[in-house]
């Protein structure tokens, strides 16, 4: 199972990431790749406590032990065009440069944080160890859609 705690899938993401350009065309779903950017980083920062945000509507079916270990452990591959959180949702279209920037900052601070408290507003709360799998499951998802 890949983990965001693990230095080889760190490196690959990282790659991947510096891949992304302003004019990097999404294959599917609707988000720019700015907009991407900025939906992660509101991810990013939900499990180290930057950012509380509320319950989804979907909270109430998939904060449970089975649902999560569906979504992260079984399913290791989202399907496209998967239903987003109402609060990951971005609907301004930011910068890129200074968005890539703030995210490299927010994904550093994910990969060194001692605490991981937050609620995600879908699973609930959720252990260093599935927070790391789940991240790094979201973030292969974007980053796929961006073709890189």
């Amino acid at each position: 199972m890949p983990t965001l705690f693990d230095k080889q899938t760190q490196d690959e993401m990282l790659a991947r990431v510096g891949k992304l350009s302003a004019t990097s065309k999404r294959q599917w779903g609707k988000m720019s790749v700015s907009q991407m950017l900025k939906h992660m980083i509101i991810a990013f920062s939900v499990p180290i406590g930057k950012i509380q945000v509320p319950k989804d509507k979907l909270y109430f079916l998939s904060a449970n032990p089975f649902a999560r270990w569906m979504m992260i452990k079984a399913i290791t591959k989202w399907p496209k065009n998967l239903i987003t959180a109402e609060s990951f949702i971005v609907k301004e279209d930011p910068e890129f440069e200074a968005t890539q920037k703030e995210f490299l900052a927010v994904f550093n601070e994910f990969l060194k944080a001692d605490k991981f408290d937050g609620r995600h507003p879908v699973f609930g709360v959720m252990s260093k160890e599935l927070w790391g799998e789940a991240m790094s499951i979201h973030l292969n998802h974007h980053l796929e859609q961006f073709g890189v």
